[in-house]
């Protein structure tokens, strides 16, 4: 059994971040799970009778005065952070033209992921970990996804770069690719799809798993699985990576 961790989690109120909340619910953890939604918290709080020590922090993370207030919070209490997971983010479509949507994408999935990275150094052990959450987008285009797919190219750059700074202090910096998989941002957007198409969400649904050559989406709780990897002491020479979890989609991309 792994030693007793204290892991930070930001998107952690449903999805990915949530799964990965999950998987490493076990006594003796403590989980700091960080969102910009309060109710999803505290749902996600209500959602199992949890066996790590839980506490939940409402924090927009594309907001650097909140960040700092977290981070000044969190390091007046805890000794230190041995895993950070940055799965926030948002997949909100823009035309070419659209500079509000652009600002607010790369503000939440760049800027954010760096501000909390940044401001969680000083509290972060030597020998620690830090996953990024990028997005097979982040090695491929898409149309009407200029900011999105901006943002997670960046993530990635932003991953091996951090990697080779942290190396001295034997941090990993690693990212996991995810693609189709099957969280309320995925069936938020296939529904937006579908109506577009007049078609139902079922049908689209269908339609989009005939596209993957495994015929189904990806559970977040497969995502989590490949964080507990990269957290684990088997992976402690593992960093500057980027790992496609995609169901063969990405066909080696």
């Amino acid at each position: 059994m792994s030693a007793p961790r204290t892991l930070l989690i930001t998107g952690a109120a449903k999805g990915i971040g949530l799964a990965v909340a999950e998987a490493f619910d076990a006594p003796g953890n403590h989980l700091v799970l960080v969102d910009l939604d309060p109710a999803g918290l505290h749902q996600a709080l209500a959602s199992r009778n949890w066996q790590a020590e839980v506490e939940t922090q409402a924090c927009d993370i594309a907001s650097l005065p909140q960040v700092q207030g977290l981070f000044d919070d969190l390091s007046r209490r805890l000794a230190q952070v041995d895993v950070l997971v940055n799965s926030a983010g948002i997949c909100t479509e823009n035309e070419p033209e659209d500079l509000d949507n652009w600002r607010r994408v790369i503000d939440v999935n760049l800027h954010g992921t760096f501000q909390v990275t940044s401001l969680c150094l000083p509290l972060l052990a030597d020998g620690g970990r830090i996953v990024n959450m990028a997005s097979i987008l982040g090695r491929a285009g898409k149309v009407r996804n200029t900011a999105y797919c901006a943002s997670k190219h960046g993530i990635i750059g932003l991953t091996k770069a951090l990697a080779l700074d942290l190396a001295p202090r034997r941090i990993t910096v690693n990212a996991i690719l995810p693609a189709w998989i099957d969280t309320p941002m995925l069936r938020g957007e296939l529904a937006v799809q579908a109506r577009i198409a007049g078609i139902s969400e079922r049908e689209i649904l269908r339609n989009a798993r005939k596209k993957l050559p495994l015929r189904r989406f990806i559970a977040a709780s497969e995502v989590a699985g490949m964080v507990q990897y990269l957290a684990s002491e088997q992976a402690a020479g593992l960093t500057a990576q980027s790992l496609m979890l995609d169901g063969g989609v990405g066909l080696g991309m």
